[in-house]
């Protein structure tokens, strides 16, 4: 399967000018603002400053094979290696808690590209997507909305690019939408990558009507963390051969030539079954113990390395959860809604009978990989809330 690496092996030497911007760039640069650099308040050049890295093994120890052969790669990709990156802040404070690193790159003479850091796969990664999705007027978004107004202000005569994995793609969002009009006006696109998403009722239709079509979310076919919420913008779903949990990652999405390659069926079953169980729950318990609730179910999907929906299975989630130190943490109330949780999961796995709009008798229907062509998903939180 190609992955963006061997995207930059093969356009590599094709700039901007001759191969016009696309939606892998805009990942390479939602990845590459993972790297941990210092603040950086100077023009530099990304060549410059990979290879500076590259060549100091203290700084090598902390980044994981992909960033380093990414890092070893861009000296050699005119594509990237001649762009400047402008901004690099990074911020730490623990009254509000906030951790926050964003970057700013110039792409041409007057075009930006403002990139939000996100959270990756690992537990502590899962921790602060959970944490986001159900406290969404977190003070990292109010940073986020500040980042982007300080940079397109001393930038002002530039159009704009915004990108963001994850929790990023959910400050990329947050970000535009709160942009003064005159900010929205230069906006040409905003990606998110497996972003959670948007709970419609904190946003006034009137904030982002009119930036909304400049939205874009890609999510892999087995997502998780992309179905924590709602997407009322375009979504495309992207094929990945990896296990749930670390399809989180895009270098598991597979990609062509100037493009990701879309996942032929939408979303997996189990990543839709997840994504029923997400609304099911999150609208019966109280929002502050749903973060120890999900941490528990995520701790027994990771050690099942579920890849798809026949793995869904009761006796092997129920067991691999009970033995999860995040569910012994759980309170006796918690402990009985996880243990429903799995039920549900497992049953519909198996009978699809709490899946709406479903036929029993027969497999998930396969739904759209295009939002704009079909649905990618039954169900949403608007719907379920409207119910009530």
């Amino acid at each position: 399967m190609a992955n963006i690496l061997n995207y930059m092996r093969w356009r590599g030497d094709l700039p901007f000018s001759i191969n016009k911007f696309n939606s892998i760039d805009a990942a390479f640069f939602a990845t590459f603002v993972y790297l941990p650099f210092p603040t950086i308040n100077k023009k530099i050049l990304l060549s410059d400053l990979a290879s500076e890295y590259i060549n100091n093994q203290d700084m090598l120890k902390k980044v994981n094979g992909y960033e380093k052969e990414q890092l070893q790669l861009i000296p050699f990709c005119k594509r990237y290696g001649d762009l400047e990156i402008l901004d690099w802040t990074n911020m730490i404070k623990t009254n509000p808690p906030v951790q926050f690193s964003a970057a700013t790159f110039r792409l041409n003479k007057n075009t930006i590209l403002v990139a939000f850091r996100g959270t990756d796969g690992s537990m502590i990664g899962i921790k602060e997507d959970i944490d986001l999705s159900f406290h969404p007027k977190t003070s990292g978004l109010t940073v986020a909305k500040h980042y982007l107004q300080r940079i397109a202000t001393q930038f002002n005569n530039d159009n704009i690019y915004i990108v963001g994995h994850s929790k990023g793609g959910m400050f990329s969002q947050y970000a535009a939408i709160f942009a003064p009009q005159f900010i929205q006006d230069r906006i040409i696109k905003v990606y998110s990558f497996d972003g959670p998403g948007l709970m419609h009722n904190y946003y006034s239709p009137s904030k982002y009507k009119e930036v909304l079509p400049k939205f874009i979310t890609y999510i892999p076919e087995g997502s998780i963390f992309g179905l924590m919420l709602d997407h009322p913008e375009h979504v495309l779903v992207v094929k990945s051969n990896a296990n749930m949990l670390k399809q989180h990652n895009i270098i598991q999405w597979e990609v062509a030539r100037n493009g990701f390659v879309l996942a032929s069926n939408g979303l997996t079953n189990a990543s839709r079954i997840l994504r029923h169980s997400f609304i099911s729950v999150n609208t019966k318990i109280p929002i502050n113990d749903r973060e120890s609730l999900w941490m528990a179910i995520f701790s027994a999907l990771e050690s099942q390395n579920v890849v798809d929906f026949s793995q869904l299975r009761d006796s092997k989630l129920r067991s691999a959860i009970n033995l999860s130190q995040a569910y012994m943490s759980l309170s006796p109330q918690l402990k009985i809604v996880a243990n429903e949780v799995i039920s549900i999961i497992a049953t519909s796995a198996k009978n699809h009978i709490n899946i709406p709009f479903i036929n029993k008798a027969k497999l998930l229907k396969p739904l759209s990989n295009n939002s704009n062509k079909g649905p990618i998903v039954d169900d949403s939180y608007d719907q379920t809330m409207q119910k009530k």
